[in-house]
């Protein structure tokens, strides 16, 4: 009687363990997602700076961005397994657009050239977990190429202040980062992601980062997601100098595998 009695509960045992094993690989293989072209809505607010001449770049999305969007494209993929996230982002803007004014009898008109490409990498590290809330740490680099075009075409009952005038410069920069993210679970379809993080690559080169995203999965491989996102550059060289906030609204869609 012992032993058949000791049979089934052995069994069970294996039966456990074994349960136990294959929930641990799920947990460990890895998840992939993918949010190919979505939309940043920025808007920018600040200056440049190039060879001690300062530009300002007070740009607005519905006027001025999307009005003269010359190219534009973003990425942004992760790769999940158990408490750790790699990610990378890669964003390309061009933007070209017209100024035109007037001060007294000298008339400008000006054409000004923003292309900026950022790329970051990085990993995420869940330090805490519940069912509905997960913590990461956050930690990468994020790396910034700027170039700024700036011809003007000048009027005037001077003649010597008739004629062309340009400037054209940039520069490109990294900075490590770091900071929190949460993925907030509020039904069965709808998750809130936020982030906060900040770069540093010495006294002059800062930025901050943050974001707020509502996430709607609407299948086992896709999601739609609209939320919010706010940075902010402070750099500067010796030739050149960016101290503006780019926010605006976010949208898309994620793709998984």
């Amino acid at each position: 009687m012992m032993k058949l009695k000791a049979i089934p509960a052995g069994l069970s045992l294996t039966v456990a363990l074994a349960a136990g094993s294959t929930v641990a690989n799920a947990a460990e293989e890895w998840e992939f997602s993918l949010a190919p072209l979505f939309l940043w809505g920025v808007s920018i607010e600040g200056d440049a700076t190039i060879n001690g001449k300062t530009a300002p770049l007070d740009l607005d999305f519905e006027d001025d961005v999307l009005e003269n969007l010359e190219g534009v494209l973003t990425l942004h993929f992760e790769a999940r397994r158990g408490d750790w996230t790699l990610f990378s982002e890669y964003q390309y803007l061009d933007l070209a657009f017209d100024v035109g004014g007037t001060q007294g009898p000298i008339t400008a008109d000006v054409d000004i050239d923003f292309d900026q490409t950022m790329w970051e990498l990085g990993a995420a590290w869940a330090f805490s977990e519940t069912p509905k809330t997960r913590w990461e740490l956050i930690f990468g680099g994020r790396y910034t190429d700027q170039d700024v075009g700036i011809d003007a075409d000048i009027s005037s009952p001077i003649p010597d202040l008739n004629g062309q005038a340009g400037i054209d410069d940039g520069d490109d920069w990294w900075h490590a980062f770091g900071g929190v993210r949460i993925f907030q679970s509020m039904s069965d379809n709808w998750t809130f992601i936020g982030r906060t993080d900040y770069g540093y690559g010495g006294s002059d080169n800062s930025a901050i980062n943050l974001a707020g995203i509502f996430d709607y999965r609407f299948r086992d491989w896709g999601s739609a997601f609209v939320g919010y996102r706010h940075l902010e550059y402070d750099y500067e060289s010796s030739s050149y100098g960016y101290d503006a906030k780019q926010r605006g609204p976010l949208v898309g869609l994620n793709l998984y595998w």
